[in-house]
């Protein structure tokens, strides 16, 4: 083993892709997270794994150049989950002659799958944007993007906060044609985890789910989402739903389906191991109303918009090279106010042990779950909304009232 508890473990893949003896494979536990076993019959024990690992180095301090709510012009944000910064930026390198390396959600005709994979071209940009609320295989991209960037060529690659540290632990030397974004990651189920989810809703349905979509635009800058899928005829049909319809999806939401390594991730705060970080500006309404359209401001909420933190002097040449991207002047106070992976992990709930437990049944055995606690919390919420707002004033000047 490479290492003594799960949480030390973030399956960024830099210990298998570095190995020179290919003696490192990942192998997934009973609850389908990946996890590097060590085939002790190849190895020779060189110590290059443990060198590549950079998930449990110090961190040091943060080091913010600037702060902005961001958008892109001349960008189709309806792929985007947010203001379409990062398909802005992968654009400007891309027609400059740049790779793009990033996380894609693809249907092979069989299952749909979650990779991380490079692009050369806008056509195939549209693989790596929108939202991925699975862990995505690294595969062999990290010796892909050394090999770019030993020919020159300018390497813009995007990733969870781990995978960018991995990355660079991989690499061990710096190199001045490489751009790093980092996401604002809330955590991640494994890819098994979420197959079976849809193979259970294809057994539901009666159809082949053939792509999913955790932030569909259609209805504005939310979480909705969108399932397409074909019936024995290949019929097209389109599905849209609110997060509590899906199980997967709101356990995700609720922090219950991520890896041991995300409730302490050493990367959920100020420190961010990307040149630039990139995210959702939620909240934005709140903390600064004067930059909305509705208000008579510039940026327009149906659409999205990013909350985008500059961490390098490299980074800030990114953004100044691509002036179609929108910024406009903020805080870090303001952008983790209402965004919780910018001040700390995801907390660890008794809800995970007992879902995953579940799920190791099968995924009817925690669907089921769900459903239960589901209509138990719409069943609350409908009493408190059929309540008189003056019956819940005296109940509580009644209790307050109380010497007990």
């Amino acid at each position: 083993m490479l290492f003594e508890e799960k949480k030390n473990c973030c399956a960024c893949g830099a210990c298998v892709q570095i190995c020179p003896k290919q003696a490192i494979s990942f192998e997934p536990d009973e609850s389908g997270f990946l996890y590097p076993v060590v085939d002790e019959t190849r190895c020779v024990h060189c110590g290059l794994c443990e060198k590549a690992c950079g998930f449990r180095k110090e961190q040091p301090q943060p080091t913010r150049l600037a702060v902005y709510a961001a958008a892109a012009e001349n960008i189709d944000r309806a792929q985007s989950a947010s203001g379409g910064v990062f398909a802005g930026l992968a654009a400007k390198v891309i027609d400059d002659g740049g790779v793009v390396f990033g996380s894609a959600m693809q249907y092979d005709g069989n299952e749909i799958t979650v990779r991380h994979r490079a692009v050369r071209t806008r056509e195939e940009l549209i693989r790596l944007q929108g939202s991925k609320y699975v862990q995505s295989a690294m595969g062999d991209c990290y010796r892909s993007a050394r090999e770019s960037l030993e020919k020159g060529e300018t390497v813009l690659f995007s990733g969870t906060p781990c995978q960018i540290a991995g990355l660079y632990s991989f690499l061990r030397k710096d190199y001045s044609n490489l751009y790093t974004i980092d996401i604002v990651c809330h955590g991640v189920p494994s890819e098994q985890f979420f197959q079976d989810y849809l193979a259970f809703e294809e057994q539901k349905i009666g159809k082949k789910v053939t792509d999913f979509r955790f932030r569909d635009k259609s209805k504005g800058w939310k979480l909705f989402g969108k399932m397409a899928a074909v019936d024995g005829q290949n019929n097209p049909s389109e599905l849209f739903f609110e997060p509590e319809e899906s199980s997967y999806y709101q356990l995700f939401l609720n922090g219950y389906t991520y890896r041991e390594n995300c409730y302490s991730c050493p990367y959920a705060g100020g420190f961010r191991p990307g040149d630039l970080t990139i995210g959702d500006f939620w909240g934005i309404e709140v903390v600064q109303p004067e930059l909305l359209k509705q208000n008579g401001g510039p940026l327009d909420e149906e659409k999205g918009i990013s909350c985008l933190i500059v961490n390098t002097d490299r980074g800030m040449r990114l953004l100044e090279s691509a002036p179609e991207i929108r910024l406009y002047e903020s805080s870090f106070e303001k952008a983790k106010k209402y965004n919780g992976q910018l001040r700390e992990s995801s907390k660890l709930k008794p809800e995970r042990e007992i879902a995953l437990a579940l799920y190791r049944e099968g995924y009817d055995r925690l669907e089921k779950w769900y459903r239960r606690r589901l209509l138990a919390v719409r069943i609350k919420r409908g009493i408190r909304r059929a309540v008189p707002k003056w019956v819940k004033r005296g109940v509580r000047k009644l209790i307050g009232h109380n010497p007990a």
